[in-house]
């Protein structure tokens, strides 16, 4: 079984299937516990391969030995107990040491991956139970759906997803494992009862894409190779890679447009988007509510279209807001709402000496990212 970690807080290339976490230094309890559980999911895996491998052993030997009806169960890869006890029996009564020798080695098959399976059952019983892929599922699906579950937002849900790899392609039986902790999200694919592992898949379609590009090429250096003999076809021929130019004109042009779609997307939902006015004239328009014995919140007339401000926090810490803006000579003070934002945990404020300008600065970005927030300055 080929497997495939995937986590919001790695990094590091792919290897055998697996992508390494970031080291434990600096990480959160839930970086931790994903990284746990993905090398816990290793292991599994690494013992899973032994097993299959003792197990093609065993059946090689069983071949050798030409041993008829007797074949590991192949949910299990073990012997059944009569098997084992038809094998012990022909061990004693064989008078021939290399063969006794080689029923012997498939006892010792079994034996070991008895083991294994052992092992690897106490260890998934330590892991989140698989969701098994069937015919129509994707990788994105599955996630986005385990992560609705666990009640968090499109938004976030999208958020958190957008950070780990996803697999192209699911085979029907592959098992998709997803762990959540402290706002940290990983998923890993394992071959499960699917016929082809994750990397055999991924290998396939890449040698599929691969060997039809080749074919391609070979054919239209071979239409190259015509073209002196086949004059009468030439004004065909250029008229074909006329066609071809075109097209591939149109695929970089569209191609270009998607990019710069997706790069909008992404930084639309990396930003913090944002109105400032005065306090008196937000509350008067309804777009805030400043009750007296709780936090303040979004009013009636709270409108998305109305936040046209933006800071891109990939690369923005703080947002500066001016008394002008308000409408204001200086700045007196300075509401954050929603309220639940709170000052000196999600973000500080710093004044300039005459106070004509307030500087936000962002302590948690998380809190911000893709979130609607409005600035009410006071005198």
């Amino acid at each position: 079984m080929k497997f495939r970690m995937l986590s919001s807080t790695i990094y590091g290339a792919v290897a055998a299937g697996l992508l390494l976490l970031a080291p434990a230094c600096g990480l959160t309890n839930g970086d931790r516990e994903v990284k746990e559980q993905a090398q816990k999911a290793a292991e599994v895996d690494k013992l899973d391969q032994q097993a299959h491998a003792a197990a093609a052993a065993e059946s090689r030997r069983i071949a050798e030995a030409g041993v008829v009806g007797v074949a590991p169960d192949p949910r299990t890869l073990q012997l059944t107990p009569d098997q084992k006890a038809s094998l012990e029996a022909r061990i004693k009564a064989e008078k021939n040491s290399s063969y006794q020798a080689l029923l012997q080695e498939i006892l010792d098959k079994d034996k070991e991956i008895a083991g294994l399976n052992t092992r690897m059952a106490q260890i998934r019983a330590t892991l989140p139970r698989p969701q098994v892929a069937k015919a129509d599922d994707t990788h994105y699906n599955l996630a986005m759906e385990f992560l609705r579950k666990k009640g968090l937002s499109e938004d976030k849900a999208r958020t958190l997803v957008s950070k780990v790899l996803i697999m192209d392609n699911l085979a029907p039986g592959f098992e998709v494992y997803h762990f959540y902790s402290h706002g940290v999200y990983g998923t890993w694919v394992a071959q499960g009862k699917a016929t082809t592992s994750p990397t055999q898949l991924q290998a396939a379609m890449k040698a599929r894409i691969e060997g039809e590009r080749d074919q391609a090429n070979q054919h239209a250096q071979e239409l190259q190779a015509s073209i002196a003999d086949l004059t009468a076809q030439k004004e065909k021929l250029t008229s074909d890679i006329d066609g071809l130019q075109a097209e591939k004109t149109k695929m970089l042009a569209d191609v270009k447009t998607l990019t710069a779609s997706n790069e909008a997307q992404v930084a639309l939902l990396n930003s913090v988007h944002y109105i400032v006015g005065s306090r008196k004239q937000l509350v008067k328009a309804g777009v805030i509510v400043v009750p007296t014995f709780a936090r303040d919140r979004a009013g009636a007339n709270w409108s998305d279209n109305e936040f046209t401000n933006s800071a891109d926090l990939r690369t923005e810490d703080s947002v500066t807001l001016t008394a002008a803006e308000a409408g204001l000579t200086r700045i007196g003070k300075v509401d954050v709402v929603p309220g639940s934002l709170q000052k000196d945990k999600h973000y500080t404020l710093e004044f300039n000496p005459d106070r004509t300008e307030a500087t936000v600065r962002f302590l948690a970005k998380d809190r911000f990212r893709n979130e609607k927030v409005v600035f009410a300055l006071a005198e």
